[in-house]
C-alpha cells in the first residue's frame, strides 16, 4: 500500500497499534483531491475483505479497544475494535466487507438529511437509510 500512495505522491502515515498479543497497521492518509480518494478507494477497497473492517474518517477521531468474546467454537477471543468519537462535526465511511457498499456516520448539517446526502453523488446512486 505504502508504495501505492507514494506513486500517486499520496500523503500518509504509518503506525502500528497494539492491543496484548495483537498488532495491526494504521494508515493515517492525507486526501487533497476527489481523484486521490477515488484511486485509494479503488485500489485498497480489498482490505476490507481481509481484515473484515475498513473505514475512513474525516477526523482524528478513532481509538482501538479489545472486546473479549466467544470465537464460533465457544473459546474466548479477543477482538480490537475501532471506536471513532462522533462528538463535534465528524464523518466516517465504513467500507463492507465485500467492497460492494458502504456506511457512513455523520454529524455534520449538510449530511443531515437523505436529500442532502444524495446531492454528494452522482445521480442514479442508490442510498438506503438504515434504521438508527
Amino acid at each position: 500500500m505504502e508504495r501505492l500512495f507514494q506513486s500517486k505522491n499520496i500523503e500518509y502515515s504509518l503506525r502500528l497499534e497494539d492491543l496484548k498479543n495483537k498488532r495491526f497497521p494504521v494508515f493515517k492518509l492525507t486526501i487533497k483531491s476527489p481523484s486521490s480518494l477515488t484511486f485509494v478507494l479503488q485500489e485498497n477497497f480489498l482490505a476490507a475483505i481481509c481484515n473484515c473492517f475498513y473505514a475512513f474518517s474525516f477526523s482524528d477521531n478513532i481509538v482501538y479497544k479489545s472486546v473479549v468474546g466467544q470465537s464460533m467454537f465457544g473459546r474466548e477471543k479477543t477482538w480490537i475494535w475501532p471506536h471513532f468519537d462522533m462528538n463535534g462535526a465528524s464523518t466516517v465511511l465504513e467500507i463492507w466487507n465485500d467492497g460492494d457498499g458502504f456506511n457512513l456516520y455523520t454529524t455534520e448539517p449538510h449530511f443531515s438529511t437523505i436529500e442532502k446526502l444524495a446531492n454528494h453523488f452522482p445521480n442514479g446512486t442508490s442510498i438506503v437509510k438504515n434504521a438508527d
